[in-house]
């Protein structure tokens, strides 16, 4: 099979990153707990984002923030049965053609490689039009299942007869379709791809 899956949400706690740093660096409380970016969490934009992205979401995040348990496991066991993987994400910054973006991309193909996600290809897409990119490549490519967070993408995939395993947040929680299997964490990713006999 033919299994996409996304980075920051899916295999790694982005919202609890977000949470404990963006609170560490804005010196506040956030104004929606459960938003799905840094602006949304926090009321911020502009320059104050960019500061925080170069104090800790470049060299640490990007870097040294570990994966959820049981994620690069389940990972390699849908690579040893077989299954073709497409890493799809939209990794902030890593599509510009600039030493940040090229700084963004490399650190996201050396935390794939040295937390043991092995994929046969990566493929990025815009933050703003994530959503309809996702969708173009797993048309394109057949994909069987994607796993997800964003409740936007997940339900454009959904609404076109893409299998979403999406990963439970608070952000995502309105996010109901038949084509969705909410999952809480990788155990129960696990449970549901052995179930289908996908590993």
């Amino acid at each position: 099979m033919n299994i996409g899956i996304d980075v920051d949400g899916v295999l790694l706690n982005t919202h609890k990153f977000m949470l404990k740093y963006g609170q560490r660096f804005f010196r506040k409380k956030p104004v929606e707990p459960s938003g799905y970016t840094i602006e949304e969490m926090f009321g911020v934009d502009g320059i104050p984002v960019l500061l925080f992205g170069m104090r800790w979401f470049l060299p640490y995040y990007c870097r040294k923030f570990p994966p959820y348990p049981n994620s690069a496991k389940v990972y390699k066991e849908l690579k040893n049965s077989g299954n073709t993987i497409w890493q799809i994400t939209a990794r902030k910054f890593a599509l510009q053609h600039s030493p940040l973006g090229r700084y963004s991309y490399n650190a996201l193909k050396k935390w794939l490689s040295r937390n043991g996600f092995c994929y046969d290809r990566l493929l990025l897409c815009d933050e703003h039009r994530a959503a309809q990119e996702k969708l173009s490549f797993c048309l394109k490519h057949g994909i069987d299942i994607m796993m997800e967070d964003n409740p936007d993408t997940a339900m454009t995939l959904a609404g076109n007869g893409i299998k979403v395993l999406l990963f439970d947040a608070p952000y995502n929680r309105k996010a109901v379709s038949e084509n969705l299997i909410r999952v809480k964490n990788w155990d129960e990713a696990e449970r549901y791809l052995r179930d289908q006999n996908i590993i």
